[in-house]
């Protein structure tokens, strides 16, 4: 007797259904987004040798079949950032084509840079992978930190906003899923958005070297000196250098030295070799202007003591307070 064809039928059904639940396994199997904080670095001082650093967080979150995913792999890549390249490590761009060196990184020791495959500066991209991954991911998800970093000393950096953004995929940005079940393994690739920011604020460094006017006995003739301040100010900064009255004037006229027993000795400061300019402060309108240039330079301060009546022999000192404003 010829079989029916009824039980052939409801084979053939059977077969597709479990090939159709083959096919679409792995498709199901995960589905991660990644979404990145800004990262802002500021104030930087770019005056100073210390560097600045900044925290920012890629947050990955992956749903699943728990009971079919074997195994999750994903890699995050991040490249130059819109900015470009400054030398050996990425930039930020700033105002009038003024550049900031930064880089980004994976410890929080700065020394394994966090890069890949994109654009030309090069780095490690992060890998999660493992079995404790695979359970981090598929529930609470996973917090990836990126430490970034601003070296100190780029004095010719002007004040202002400076900036990059990783957006352009996968130039800038790359994360790569690979998962696996036991149908087979799923690779999908994405991108997310982020941006690094820093702030670069007007800064002026001083430093003064005393004013000696050596030994001497009689004063009835005029003794001079000179000696320096240096003045150190980010680039385009106006500033003003302005010098105190002392410890025992009132007025720009009247500065003194004076020893232990209060005997006195008058002096004058100037702005100028001939000794016609005195220097004070803003308010005496005896100041000097100058703009930074982000290297120290070097102001002379001439002095004298003219010719009065000599006080019993000591040492006579006074203190002058060297002020910038900007």
């Amino acid at each position: 007797m010829t079989p029916a064809p009824f039980p052939r039928a409801i084979l053939l059904f059977l077969i597709e259904g479990l090939l159709t639940l083959g096919l679409a396994a792995p498709a199901q199997a995960q589905s991660c987004t990644f979404s990145a904080s800004n990262i802002v670095l500021g104030p930087v001082d770019v005056l100073g040798s210390s560097p600045t650093t900044a925290t920012g967080n890629i947050a990955v979150n992956c749903s699943t079949f728990l009971g079919l995913l074997t195994s999750i792999t994903v890699t995050i890549e991040l490249g130059d950032g819109s900015a470009g390249l400054f030398g050996s490590l990425r930039r930020l761009g700033g105002p009038s084509g003024s550049s900031l060196a930064y880089d980004l990184y994976q410890n929080p020791t700065h020394t394994t840079i966090f890069g890949g495959r994109q654009g030309t500066h090069g780095g490690q991209p992060v890998v999660l992978t493992g079995s404790s991954v695979l359970s981090l991911l598929t529930t609470t998800g996973m917090n990836v930190p990126v430490y970034a970093r601003v070296p100190g000393a780029q004095n010719a950096a002007v004040p202002g906003a400076y900036s990059a953004t990783f957006s352009r995929q996968p130039l800038d940005v790359r994360a790569t899923t690979r998962a696996c079940s036991v149908l087979g393994c799923d690779t999908r690739v994405t991108g997310f958005t982020f941006g690094v920011q820093a702030q670069v604020r007007p800064n002026c460094r001083v430093v003064a070297d005393d004013l000696d006017f050596g030994q001497h006995g009689l004063l009835d003739r005029p003794v001079d000196a000179t000696s320096q301040v240096r003045v150190t100010c980010t680039a385009g900064t106006s500033y003003s250098l302005g010098l105190g009255h002392g410890l025992q004037a009132a007025g720009i006229g009247g500065r003194q030295m004076r020893d232990l027993a209060g005997h006195r000795v008058g002096y004058q400061l100037y702005r100028d070799a001939a000794r016609t300019q005195p220097w004070g402060l803003i308010a005496d309108g005896l100041a000097t202007t100058d703009a930074g240039t982000g290297v120290s330079r070097a102001v002379t301060v001439h002095g004298r003591v003219p010719p009065q009546p000599t006080p019993p022999p000591g040492a006579y000192s006074d203190t002058v307070v060297v002020t910038v404003t900007y």
